[in-house]
């Protein structure tokens, strides 16, 4: 249920944030559009309003028919309205123009101005003024209609697009959905064969090795045509043992069910524990100062474990082991003088069962060093690689300095 409710929150999600900048982009084209036609709009009519004042100088006490002069306006396709001595004359009686008082008002005090209105339902702006004799207030109709008529065909067009986004957000939001649905149904797959293998099998190889056991210790008395097949034998069967025993870890590892127990600790003398009890002290170099830290003995010295025994498993016996700090923080670093790895193959030398490059081909599992680092970061940590072909690798525990681990 949750599984499946994760991919369509993802879509979810996906269509809204789709949508919320589509809506968002769509709004800030339109007001850009919008604001920048409306002020051209009105510079072209202030221009012409000025314009035609100038020209209206001296036409209240020069002319013997007002009326006649403001309908001389029409032949200019203009709508105009005359205001001098009480009255007012329009240059087109079937036009109703209203001029707001605001308009008049500013007029009055030798103010041009404009406003925007309706006129007979047709978008209109008005613009006009005191004549320069301060007579009489001319103001000048100007039709808007067909820059709202385009205004409406853009807001038409960035509606339909909007709406063409959140399709296509969905129908790839869908398509992602699906695609994370399907790795997480097969990382669980996987995880829980890994599990169920590693579980299924350790009775028969527990008994396997038992047999392998006595099996060793009479390797002495079999043939010698027989003794190298046994040898090989007992050699397989303890490979076979190591490589449950890291696919349990892993399990253990992806179930969450490995607490994390954090104690303090010297790591330089971890790390020597590590290496006195699994026989190493005689084959490999450690550079070692004390380094106090707060974090799980256990897991640090598996994830130490598991890279001494790949440095000495693929870089043969010039084995170093470093335990300091630097500005990073606590460190182990083991390095090799081994081939080293190439560069196509270094990004995945963490991954389970990589084991494409030769240089790094053996016996093991191929899970070690994908073990180690999930372990490190499990107490906040990492584990870093540096190598190239011919120089050999440095493999680096970085441990946090001040640890608060919340365990799993």
């Amino acid at each position: 249920m949750g599984g499946a409710g994760s991919p369509r929150r993802l879509v979810i999600v996906a269509v809204f944030v789709a949508a919320a900048m589509g809506a968002a982009l769509a709004a800030v084209v339109f007001e850009l559009v919008r604001g920048s036609r409306l002020r051209d709009s009105l510079d072209r009519a202030r221009t012409e309003a000025v314009f035609d004042l100038r020209l209206a100088d001296g036409l209240v006490p020069d002319s013997t028919d007002l009326q006649q002069a403001v309908e001389s306006y029409e032949d200019r396709g203009i709508h105009a309205v005359l205001f001098v001595g009480g009255r007012s004359y329009r240059s087109d009686a079937a036009v109703d123009i209203r001029v707001p008082t605001g308009l008049r008002d500013l007029a009055a005090r030798g103010q041009l101005g404009f406003d925007r209105v309706e006129v007979d339902e047709v978008p209109t702006l008005i613009v006009g003024g005191p004549t320069p004799d301060r007579e009489a207030q001319l103001f000048f109709a100007f039709s808007e209609a067909r820059i709202h008529d385009d205004l409406r065909q853009l807001g038409t067009t960035l509606v339909i697009g909007w709406a063409a986004i959140v399709v296509i957000a969905f129908a790839f939001a869908r398509v992602a959905a699906s695609r994370i649905a399907t790795l997480a149904e097969a990382e669980a797959w996987g995880r829980r064969f890994t599990s169920d293998v590693s579980h299924e099998l350790r009775t028969p190889v527990a008994a396997l090795v038992s047999e392998a056991a006595v099996l060793e210790e009479h390797l002495g008395g079999i043939p010698l045509e027989a003794r190298r097949a046994a040898e090989l034998l007992v050699g397989d069967v303890a490979r076979l043992r190591g490589l449950v025993e890291d696919l349990t870890a892993l399990a253990s590892l992806d179930a969450g069910r490995e607490e994390v127990r954090l104690d303090s600790c010297d790591l330089a003398a971890l790390i020597d524990g590590t290496v006195r009890s699994r026989g190493w002290d005689g084959r490999i170099t450690i550079r070692s100062v004390p380094v106090a830290v707060t974090t799980d003995r256990s897991r640090v010295d598996r994830i130490v474990a598991n890279l001494i025994s790949n440095a000495l498993e693929h870089g043969g016996e010039e084995v170093t082991v470093r335990v300091g700090h630097d500005e990073q923080g606590p460190f182990v670093e083991v390095a090799d003088a081994g081939p080293g790895i190439s560069s196509e193959h270094l990004p995945h030398v963490f991954d389970r069962f990589y084991r494409a490059d030769a240089a790094r081909s053996g016996p093991g599992s191929g899970l070690g060093l994908a073990i180690a680092r999930e372990n490190a970061r499990s107490l906040g940590g990492d584990v870093e690689v540096r190598s190239e072909s011919g120089a050999g690798s440095r493999f680096t525990l970085r441990l946090p300095d001040d640890r608060s681990v919340a365990g799993s």
